[in-house]
C-alpha cells in the first residue's frame, strides 16, 4: 500500500499508541506542528525527518517516500559496494548505526533530487 508521508507519520504514531502531544515531546516540537504534519499542512524539515525516523525506528527512505514493496531478496550488482556492506557487517553496533545514518542521508538526498527533477549528484 502506498502512503503519503503524512499518512505514514499518523500510522506510525497510532501503531505506538502515542498521542500527537507524546510524539511532539519526543521530537522536541509543539503538538500543533505534529498535527500540521499529519494533516499535510506542513512537511517536516530534514532535521525533523531524521528525528521521526529515529523515534519510530524506521529508515528515512521508508518514512519519506512511497514504497514499492520489496521481495526481501538482496540483489546488489555492484561487487565493490557489496564488499563494503560485508565489511560494515563486522563493525560494532555503534559504527553500524553511524553507517546506516550516513546511507539514509545519501539515499534521502537522492530521492529528494529525483522528486525535484534535478538529478544532481
Amino acid at each position: 500500500m502506498n502512503m503519503t508521508i503524512t499518512e505514514r507519520i499518523r500510522l506510525l504514531r497510532q501503531e505506538r499508541k502515542w498521542t500527537q502531544a507524546e510524539l511532539a515531546e519526543r521530537l522536541g516540537i509543539h503538538q500543533k506542528q505534529v498535527s500540521a504534519y499529519e494533516r499535510g499542512v506542513n512537511l517536516p524539515s530534514t532535521d525533523i525527518l531524521i528525528k521521526l525516523a529515529g523515534v519510530f525506528d524506521v529508515t528515512l527512505d521508508y518514512l519519506a517516500f512511497e514504497t514499492k514493496g520489496g521481495t526481501g531478496k538482496l540483489n546488489i550488482q555492484d561487487r565493490e559496494l557489496l564488499r563494503r556492506f560485508e565489511m560494515v557487517d563486522t563493525l560494532s553496533e555503534q559504527e553500524k548505526s553511524l553507517a546506516k545514518e550516513i546511507l539514509d542521508l545519501v539515499i534521502l538526498k537522492h530521492r529528494f533530487q529525483e522528486l525535484a527533477g534535478t538529478g544532481l549528484s
